[in-house]
């Protein structure tokens, strides 16, 4: 399937066409983490109670996370472009749909709708990148699409704070439809589909049992500790893992035909690291948020746009160090900034741990959110440089999809895990915006307010501790990385949109 109109005209600029198409996954991926900002004015909206307010967080990351293996695939058979695009307009229809949201569970749902569309949309952009640059390229490229990308889902408090403070926690959602707009009309006038896609079908069953599978089992996270599990979250989960395991055993009947997941991805040793090392990542990054977030509110007594300032910290520091990495990728080697930028995480996540106590300052805060944001700039560029460089271009949507999927399914455990601490420390019946039960209407008493401070405070301690030793965990799978082939230049008198061009046409 292939026509002139869907090759890449020899005139379009390869980080023009990346601009576009990061705007597009900057929104997604802000979503992930702007509506912690809006946790405690959703609670006084909707009287909600902490796990609704974990679903809201959560739901998005659920459906996002459980379909990107499929987005990926689909990316790969009927071409990136084109279910970007559709991907593009599920999310914008479903961000209005939560701005206008009046209950809990319309939010919730309306969420699901929007992880849907994000999950279209975000594993594209990988094939993309593999197609427009070449290999030499790929480190500065990663750069560019991991600061981006670290600037999402971190910056998502700070925007979230300013829009909750100055307007409505609706316009986190609102604010989603003129980018959306905007980022459709550039892809489609000037980003025609560079690798076409082959229309082959990927089986409806495989996909039911992908989907049925992860969901029970994410299900069961999500929801085991508000049900106190019980046998029926077992039976849940149990369900989940049995319909998985009938699912890899259908794909392995599948591998000499189209598969969902070609199981020869996994024999590439740097792409099974790359997962095992972007699960801990996604623990500590979209786990950092909600307890930081609680804590700088609820504890401190910042507003939204405070709180959101002060935790910018953090994305600023991230996006300068993740456009550094880029570059000193291709001299170093991805390995060792891999491993700095590990360390760093995994630290600036314990220094705040012990930082966060009920009568600490604001600005003992500061040290650690930098050494984090730090961190963080250096763990993208080289974590998807090494996992990718392996990689058939044919199998780069599903590999793609593979490594968001567990990227995302990591922040879904730890917001499981931050509902758990919190759960249990507090209560599952405390409202945690006022420190009083959800179905009391009185103030608590002064004492018992500093009570809940401490016990508030005590319980982001834990879940910050547990993030930090799981980001820790990552570091030590990177030890074995092992380098990589040194990449050739490109020809001094061919440049390297050019040089790659005959490869994608």
């Amino acid at each position: 399937m292939t026509s002139t109109t869907d090759t890449k005209p020899p005139g379009t600029n390869p980080w023009a066409a990346l601009g576009m198409l990061c705007l597009g996954v900057f929104m997604t991926l802000l979503d992930v983490t702007i509506v912690s900002s809006a946790t405690p004015s959703l609670i006084e909206t909707f009287d909600a109670s902490i796990d609704q307010a974990v679903w809201v967080f959560s739901a998005y990351i659920m459906a996002f996370s459980t379909t990107l293996i499929l987005a990926g695939r689909l990316g790969d058979l009927h071409g990136p472009r084109r279910v970007y695009l559709i991907g593009l307009t599920v999310f914008g229809t479903a961000s209005v749909l939560c701005g206008i949201a009046q209950e809990p569970w319309q939010l919730i749902c309306f969420r699901v709708l929007q992880g849907l569309g994000g999950a279209l949309l975000v594993p594209q952009l990988m094939p993309m990148i593999t197609t427009l640059f070449p290999p030499q390229k790929w480190g500065a490229a990663f750069g560019f699409t991991g600061a981006l990308s670290g600037l999402a889902v971190l910056a998502g408090p700070l925007i979230g704070g300013l829009l909750v403070t100055n307007a409505s926690w609706r316009w986190i959602f609102y604010v989603n439809l003129p980018i959306g707009l905007l980022t459709f009309f550039l892809v489609v006038r000037f980003l025609p589909d560079p690798r076409p896609g082959l229309r082959r079908p990927l089986g409806v069953g495989s996909v039911l049992l992908l989907l049925c599978g992860m969901g029970a089992v994410v299900f069961g996270l999500v929801e085991g500790e508000r049900l106190r599990w019980s046998a029926a979250v077992w039976a849940v989960i149990g369900a989940g893992l049995v319909l998985l395991a009938v699912f890899f055993a259908d794909q392995r009947r599948r591998q000499s035909g189209v598969p969902l997941v070609p199981f020869a991805l996994f024999k590439v040793r740097s792409f099974t690291l790359m997962n095992l090392i972007a699960v801990t990542v996604g623990f500590g990054v979209v786990g950092a948020f909600l307890p930081l977030t609680l804590y700088l509110q609820s504890v401190q007594g910042l507003s939204a746009a405070r709180a959101g300032l002060v935790i910018a910290v953090m994305p600023l520091l991230s996006v300068v160090s993740a456009a550094v990495s880029g570059r000193i990728i291709e001299t170093v080697g991805p390995k060792r900034v891999l491993l700095c930028g590990l360390v760093s995480f995994a630290a600036g996540l314990a220094l705040l741990a012990l930082q966060a106590t009920a009568d600490a300052s604001v600005w003992q805060l500061i040290g650690p959110l930098a050494l984090a944001g730090v961190g963080t700039g250096f763990t993208f560029a080289p974590l998807f440089s090494v996992g990718m460089r392996e990689v058939p271009p044919q199998l780069s949507g599903v590999a793609s999809g593979t490594v968001n999927t567990v990227q995302e399914f990591g922040g879904l455990l730890a917001s499981a895990v931050i509902g758990m601490v919190l759960q249990l420390r507090l209560g599952s019946g405390q409202n945690i915006a006022t420190g009083r039960p959800v179905e009391s209407g009185s103030s608590p008493a002064p004492g018992a307010l500093d009570a809940f401070h401490e016990a508030l405070a005590g319980a982001i301690r834990v879940s910050m501790l547990t993030q930090a030793i799981v980001v820790a965990a990552g570091a030590l799978c990177a030890f074995a990385i092992r380098p990589g082939p040194p990449q050739p230049a490109p020809p001094e008198n061919q440049s390297a949109p050019e040089a790659r061009t005959a490869d994608v046409d």
